[in-house]
């Protein structure tokens, strides 16, 4: 008896050779944890370290074990050669980063897969030039590597012996374990909107905030669980917990006494009625939200556009840095004519179809971490099969007017033959295959091209709506960009002694071909007869994310702010047959398509969309992708809780304040919510049948 338990208690004691692999294994997490720490640093100083938490070190401890377990497979002199190869794996994840954030102004999230066959093939030639202008940096990212190289080398023979069967396990179990410790230290921070608590488990936060909170690699790594694995929490912002959403301050109707000010909604539709006819969950929640809400009001410009022709225009990185009194002279009387919206946001720093969903959907596109990327685009993608009621194709196909879609790209690329076809444009036609447009560029190609090859389409139908994604604006900023080379020398004439860096003419050259564009478009519409009853609405998809800080900043002639500066931008809402309105509300891509449905005098019912009409009596927010928010009162970094209080919140008490603030959060949030959730559940179909069929 006394052999048998000495001989069962030596098994889980440690042998001395498991006492020496034991502490070769935590000398390779150690190198390894270093390594993983630099490389963390080193990232940090393109992203910025405003908003970085010390809570990545929490979990670097596990990746490092992790990557400990690769090592002491094979005998002595495979061994010494594993260590640099395994190192190699992390640097590969960090400079892909690193060149990413680099294109496109933000990390790479695991949603975003899919689309890795797209970027390859389209943005190769962006990604040479980015990787020519980041050798010095691909090299700091290179050093661990070159140290585990002379590590493996000159380091004793015995450190790289095999190790066994029994130390790969424990190795595992070691990582399993300092897993868990870490999410345990997370705890005791609370589980708020700003704690690393909830960046760990939110399915809602985006990459960028997560990332700040947890690391860049941590961050990876809990989107592969959340996208795989289904670990994320995707309850916290659900719609069956729904908030009083009555305004805590009064807000001002017209005074004119002839004005309809009801609300903007169909009567007949009847949500309470909607959600008793289904006990689809996530149906009835969102039958619950849209009961609560009361909608916008019309107003006194409700109509004033009835019967006018529409031309609506997504631009490729437009922002107001493009228009110039004389490089652009179009762009700059159409965004001073009009509708003039003095604080318009762009909400998107990337990603196109984001933001071409956004203002054609007037919802919010998933801009999450974990959005559901369907193999490739988004949001857009997965709406392609849904009924999209107020999509402005299928209201001017209600009142038999033509409708038009036009892009100077592949109808495949974001599936837009698909998307836009489903959006209810009668009319598609892209670059080369259907529609056949041809461009003497391909990437990016010319908008002045596509203007010539398309305004004959529709100039002479009694009404129409012709939309356009345009191309031209599309970065790199540099020599890399035929079209911006081809209207520099033109773009320095025009500037004449006016001093701008190298990066900051280039954008206006690209902008240039959207210029000669616009001239075209208002030469022929007014050659046409057809300029003063034709409302042409144009907007950014994102802000220039080509465009360096510098070359914001030689642009604006100050240092631009990065939290809200750059995302200020121009919508315009030119149409030369009313008088000009300045708009002083706070607004962003989501409110322009309500606005335009108000305008035109559709009708639809305001509280299913994610925006809302910027002359309704509504608190007026202008909502950034990571759901930082700016208003007439405050402005709100949701990446760090930090608010702002401005001018127009002079009187209100604090109590007051609170109460404001609380209110704002809460919209954003459901907004971003229900708009994700309209798209899951093809709400609009669901509301459409139901209510034909007159559920009581």
């Amino acid at each position: 008896m006394r052999e048998y338990i000495s001989s069962f208690v030596k098994r889980f004691i440690p042998d001395k050779d498991f006492k020496c692999q034991l502490l070769q294994t935590v000398k390779y997490a150690c190198i390894y944890l270093l390594a993983l720490i630099y490389w963390e640093l080193l990232l940090r100083t393109q992203i910025g370290f405003e908003d970085f938490s010390l809570f990545f070190l929490l979990f670097l401890p596990a990746e490092a074990m992790l990557l400990a377990t690769l090592s002491g497979w094979f005998k002595n002199k495979y061994n010494r050669i594993i260590t640099p190869v395994v190192m190699l794996i992390p640097f590969a994840y960090y400079v892909g980063q690193l060149v990413y954030y680099r294109i496109f102004g933000s990390l790479f999230s695991i949603s975003m897969l899919g689309m890795g066959g797209d970027a390859v093939g389209d943005f190769g030639w962006a990604l040479k030039d980015t990787l020519k202008n980041s050798v010095s940096w691909i090299a700091l990212c290179f050093v661990p590597v070159v140290l585990s190289v002379v590590y493996s080398i000159f380091a004793p023979k015995k450190l790289f012996d095999k190790f066994s069967p029994k130390m790969h396990l424990f190795s595992l179990f070691q990582v399993v374990y300092l897993w868990f410790f870490a999410v345990l230290m997370l705890f005791p921070f609370g589980n708020g909107d700003f704690s690393p608590l909830y960046a760990y488990t939110s399915a809602f936060i985006d990459t960028d905030t997560a990332s700040n909170r947890l690391g860049v690699l941590t961050n990876s790594l809990v989107e592969l669980s959340h996208k795989y694995l289904g670990t994320g929490n995707d309850t916290e912002d659900n719609l069956l917990n729904v908030p009083s959403l009555e305004p805590p301050i009064d807000t001002e109707v017209s005074t004119k006494p002839s004005v309809d000010t009801s609300p903007n909604i169909i009567e007949s539709i009847n949500f309470e009625a909607l959600m008793n006819s289904t006990d689809d969950k996530g149906k009835k929640a969102l039958c619950e939200y849209f009961a609560a809400l009361q909608g916008t009001n019309k107003n006194e410009y409700t109509g004033i556009l009835k019967d006018y022709n529409l031309i609506y225009i997504c631009a490729e990185g437009f922002s107001s840095y493009a228009i110039d009194p004389v490089v652009t002279p179009t762009l700059y009387k159409m965004s001073n004519g009009g509708i003039v919206l003095k604080n318009y946001y762009n909400s998107f720093k990337n990603t196109t179809t984001n933001g071409e969903f956004s203002l054609l959907t007037g919802l919010w596109p998933d801009v999450s971490r974990d959005a559901d990327a369907n193999s490739a685009s988004g949001s857009f993608v997965q709406s392609k099969n849904n009924l999209m009621s107020y999509s402005l194709a299928n209201m001017f196909n209600g009142v038999g007017a033509k409708t038009y879609a036009f892009h100077n790209f592949r109808g495949y690329y974001y599936q837009r033959d698909k998307t836009h076809k489903n959006l209810g444009y009668q009319n598609l036609k892209f670059m080369g295959g259907q529609g056949g447009m041809k461009f003497t560029t391909s990437w990016p190609s010319s908008d002045f091209e596509m203007m010539q090859q398309s305004i004959d389409d529709y100039i002479n139908d009694e009404q129409f709506h012709a939309y356009y994604m345009t191309f031209s604006g599309h970065g790199p900023y540099s020599d890399a960009n035929p079209i911006a080379v081809r209207n520099l020398e033109t773009v320095e004439e025009l500037l004449g002694d006016r001093k701008i860096n190298e990066m900051a003419k280039y954008y206006l050259a690209a902008n240039y071909e959207l210029e000669k564009a616009m001239t075209l478009l208002l030469e022929k519409l007014e050659a046409a007869g057809k300029l003063d009853n034709t409302m042409i609405v144009l907007a950014g998809d994102h802000y220039p994310y080509y465009l360096s800080d510098s070359s914001y900043s030689s642009l604006a002639g100050h240092k631009v702010d990065t939290n809200f500066e750059k995302y200020k931008s121009t919508c315009i809402m030119y149409c030369s047959g009313i008088e000009t309105v300045e708009v002083d509300a706070h607004c962003s891509n989501v409110d322009i398509l309500p606005t335009v449905l108000n305008l035109f005098g559709f009708e639809y019912d305001s509280r299913l969309l994610g925006g809302v009409d910027v002359f309704s009596n509504n608190i007026k927010i202008a909502m950034l992708y990571n759901k930082s928010f700016i208003t007439d009162k405050v402005k709100y970094n949701a990446q760090n809780g930090k608010t702002e209080w401005l001018e127009g919140s002079e009187g209100l008490t604090e109590d007051e304040k609170k109460s404001y603030l609380e209110y704002c959060i809460s919209v954003t949030k459901m907004r971003y919510t229900s708009s994700l959730n309209i798209i899951e559940e093809d709400f609009y179909s669901f509301v459409t049948e139901n209510t034909i069929n007159n559920i009581e």
